[in-house]
């Protein structure tokens, strides 16, 4: 028989499973309902993007749901090249695989192949809804041990996931489980009311909850396509400047949001205009900062009302001011627009596009490319990529749809004079506006007069660059056999999506 001690820490109850006969600990326990991954994992070097940085190793929770299925978050898993399952603390032989996984509501869903794999676990019950306040548990496995935890209910708010632009509902709990904030699931009673996506070093954790993990699991077990979360996709600002307000027509007390821009390739493009005012989603009332009254959560910001009440694909009806006239409109749902964006959250591709040209890499600019500057890449990122990041993320256009980047440039003889340039937009190559890798290497068959002219952006140290176009392809050879690179490029295997139809009001 299976003993059980009770081992207290400040804090924190841990279960101590101590040597016996090997299966589940008692129906009354969570702790079938929990396990352990040990997630390898490989990235690229986004500084050399044709080689793969060492793998390590994630370690982190996931929960059994009904199918029976693992839960865990989607950036546990991403860039996984091999999964482990652990139960009961300890390794378990199992084929996992991917069911779904969906970087924007930060979850993903894991089958296990292996026949009798799930025979001493159990799906854990799903909370109705999440509570309002109160203590939760907040449970992983670690070290072989059960370790539950005392989470305290603090507030809801809408923010932005992790990686992409999808604003949803999380739950912020005050916790006494230290370094968590690795996919562990927080439950009410013997409930699942949510999964950790996050936590800071003052045990305050962020919880994607109940509401938005059932829909999520409906939706990625269900026939068909999967449906993603809708992202309202325009920037809007506060509408408390009573001249704003009246400048724009709207008379009285200032309600409603100011709509700024509207990206091409988003739910509000062409049906919600810049200077708009946006007052009613579905019929319901927006006030001056953003926020609706929902019935359980207390006043939110209102790209959860998308969240909660629809799919991408579906219609809703928006009411704008607009010239001082109410307008009612309809918006076609879309998911977050990672492909038609100028510098993506999230690279469209697994692996990073690039292009060496006698010894100069360039490379598309997106958000895992800066991010390679480490945590502090808002501080240590070049200047100048930041800035294009936060004012032009998302001003791709139909005719503007990427920002390219020489980010380096491998020293030879061939290039002397170019080896400290780095970090440089391109504006033109050989006279032809780049918008992508493509371009360059489409101005490269048309060399100028027998050169090579490359042509930057407005920057502190040079204006353009010049390469014999006779001696390039034979210079290009010679650098990658010295510098062991396997293949001078790797273009995108697709092009950028359809946007759509121009946004009204745009350039």
């Amino acid at each position: 028989m299976r003993r059980v001690l009770r081992a207290v820490v400040p804090g924190v109850l841990l279960l101590l499973a101590t040597p016996g006969t090997p299966g589940a600990p008692g129906r009354d326990s969570l702790q079938a309902g929990v396990v352990g991954l040990a997630v390898t994992h490989q990235g690229w070097d986004e500084q050399r993007p044709w080689a793969k940085t060492d793998p390590g190793v994630r370690r982190a929770s996931g929960v059994v749901v009904p199918g029976p299925y693992v839960l865990t978050t989607a950036d546990i898993v991403g860039g996984a090249t091999f999964i482990q399952v652990e139960k009961f603390g300890r390794p378990a032989q199992a084929t996992v695989r991917l069911v779904r996984l969906d970087p924007e509501v930060g979850l993903a869903l894991l089958a296990i192949d292996t026949e009798g794999f799930f025979s001493d676990l159990r799906p854990v019950e799903l909370a109705e809804a999440t509570p309002t306040d109160g203590t939760l548990q907040t449970v992983r496995w670690q070290d072989q041990q059960f370790e539950s935890a005392a989470s305290r209910v603090k507030r809801f708010r809408v923010a932005e996931s992790e990686y992409g632009r999808l604003q949803h509902l999380f739950l912020e709990v005050q916790t006494d489980l230290q370094g968590g904030g690795w996919a562990e699931p927080v439950f009410h009673g013997q409930r699942l009311t949510g999964l950790t996506s996050s936590q800071d070093r003052d045990e305050r954790a962020k919880v994607i909850p109940i509401e938005i993990v059932r829909t999520f699991l409906e939706r990625a077990t269900a026939a068909g396509e999967y449906r993603d979360f809708p992202v309202f996709g325009a920037n809007w600002q506060i509408n408390k400047d009573r001249a704003l307000s009246a400048f724009l027509g709207q008379r009285g007390e200032p309600r409603g949001v100011v709509i700024r821009e509207v990206p091409w390739g988003t739910s509000a493009c062409s049906a919600i205009s810049p200077r708009d005012i946006l007052l009613a989603l579905d019929g319901v009332e927006i006030d001056a900062e953003g926020f609706y009254t929902h019935p359980r959560f207390g006043q939110i910001l209102f790209p959860q009302l998308l969240v909660e009440r629809f799919a991408a694909g579906d219609s809703v009806a928006a009411t704008v001011l607009r010239g001082g006239q109410r307008v009612e409109t309809t918006m076609k749902l879309r998911p977050y627009p990672v492909g038609v964006h100028l510098i993506p959250e999230r690279r469209p591709h697994a692996a990073p596009p690039y292009l060496i040209v006698g010894g100069l890499v360039f490379r598309e600019l997106d958000a895992d490319y800066l991010r390679s500057w480490g945590t502090d890449w808002m501080v240590n990122a070049p200047a100048d990529l930041k800035v294009r990041y936060h004012l032009e993320q998302d001003g791709q256009r139909p005719d503007r749809r990427r920002i390219v980047v020489l980010s380096s440039v491998l020293p030879a003889e061939y290039n002397i004079g170019y080896q400290d340039l780095s970090e440089m937009i391109v504006r033109e190559v050989d006279g032809i506006t780049v918008d992508g890798l493509d371009d360059i290497v489409d101005a490269l068959a048309h060399p100028m007069n027998g050169f090579h002219v490359v042509a930057f952006e407005p920057n502190p140290s040079r204006l353009e660059l010049t390469l014999d176009a006779a001696t390039l392809d034979a210079a290009t050879a010679e650098i990658l056999a010295t510098y062991d690179i396997p293949a001078a490029r790797r273009l995108p295997d697709t092009p950028p999506p359809d946007g759509g139809p121009a946004c009204a009001g745009a350039p």
